[in-house]
């Protein structure tokens, strides 16, 4: 009797349990959970899981967010990543994408997206980038970075007007062609809200406008940045706070032009290139710091000295097996496009450069945005 009793009793401790606590749902499209450093997180239906694909993007900040494709009041969810972490998405998967074409991805944090139950505006947004794809390459890699110094706990902020109406307006700090972009704005955008944590030094930041042009056809992507008479000084204030916006009334209302030469570099060897300006490896427009084996990449080469251009004298490659092989002093024009291809003979690395002809300002020209 008094083992038959133990029995009774266990199996009625174990039925009160599970009634006082509930019982987990066993549905993950509506909420699923998992583990990040010991910490359980809810992800109610939003994949946080990386895939196979061309689209790359770093979560610099310290909250996880949510990446959406185009106008977030849409709904349409790419996936989350987790604070300080980086996963890549299959664009693929998104209905009705074009085979090539340009987005705006659009992160707004975790935290907000499940105290206003999924239901997110423009205002939450925390970072827009510009995505440029051919989903008919295989071989097509994009890298983003959301900047770490955006305030993601939506306390302090600047406000932008992007008042061309062609060009999506990036925001650099600090440096008008190599600056980080901090923020992307879609054309005719007014009073947008950059959510930037102040400077611990109490400085003001230097902003920069970069003017992007994608040809809908080729898909090729064209800049045109500001010079250093360009800039605009701002200090993040309290978000509600009286705050003057930022106007960029875009190239043909400014001095704003071309300031970099385009370099098409074609790698027809069978090593991976690191593309370098003496130590510094350049990123290519794809925000990416490697050309790989039988690949053609566009490299934007700061040429800031007006008509005579300008010379350098310490670009090299480096190539897998650590071997190096440099460019003879070379002069490149602002706006033109310069053609560089490598090969390999008898195992021993060359190059060829030579000028395509000078870019067209697009001025007349209106930027298609999937999505928008």
């Amino acid at each position: 009797m008094k083992s038959k009793f133990s029995w009774v009793t266990f199996i009625l401790i174990v039925l009160s349990v599970c009634i006082l606590g509930g019982c987990a749902s066993s549905d993950a499209s509506t909420t699923s959970t998992e583990s990040v450093s010991s910490i359980t997180v809810q992800t109610k239906g939003v994949n946080f899981n990386s895939e196979r694909g061309s689209l790359t993007i770093s979560n610099d900040t310290a909250e996880d967010v949510v990446i959406f494709v185009g106008k977030v009041e849409k709904g349409n969810i790419l996936g989350g990543i987790y604070a300080g972490k980086s996963r890549s998405f299959d664009l693929s998967k998104i209905s009705g994408i074009p085979a090539n074409g340009s987005l705006l991805i659009r992160a707004a944090t975790f935290e907000t997206y499940n105290k206003k139950n999924a239901i997110i505006t423009e205002d939450d947004v925390i970072y827009t980038g510009l995505v440029v794809y051919n989903l008919n390459d295989s071989g097509d890699r994009i890298d983003l970075s959301i900047y770490k110094g955006v305030d993601s706990s939506q306390q302090e902020c600047i406000y932008v007007s992007n008042e061309s109406e062609h060009f999506v307006l990036e925001l650099r700090l600090e440096n008008p062609s190599q600056g980080e972009i901090i923020a992307t704005l879609p054309p005719l955008t007014t009073n947008k809200k950059i959510f930037l944590a102040s400077r611990d030094d109490g400085f003001a930041y230097d902003f920069y406008p970069t003017f992007v042009y994608v040809n809908p056809k080729t898909g090729e992507k064209t800049s045109m940045n500001a010079g250093k008479t360009d800039r605009k000084r701002a200090l993040p204030e309290l978000v509600g706070g009286e705050i003057t916006p930022m106007r960029f009334e875009g190239p043909s209302g400014s001095n704003i032009g071309y300031d970099v030469a385009f370099v098409s570099v074609q790698n027809d060897t069978k090593s991976g290139i690191e593309f370098r300006n003496g130590e510094t490896t350049l990123k290519n427009q794809k925000g990416r710091r490697l050309t790989a084996s039988g690949r053609t990449d566009v490299y934007e080469i700061p040429s800031t000295n007006g008509e005579n251009g300008q010379t350098y004298t310490g670009l090299m490659f480096e190539f897998d097996d650590f071997s190096k092989k440099s460019i003879a002093p070379f002069v490149f024009m602002p706006g033109y496009k310069y053609e560089l291809i490598v090969t390999e003979i008898n195992g021993n690395y060359e190059y060829d450069i030579r000028e395509v002809g000078k870019k067209s300002l697009v001025e007349d020209a209106r930027i298609e945005l999937f999505m928008e």
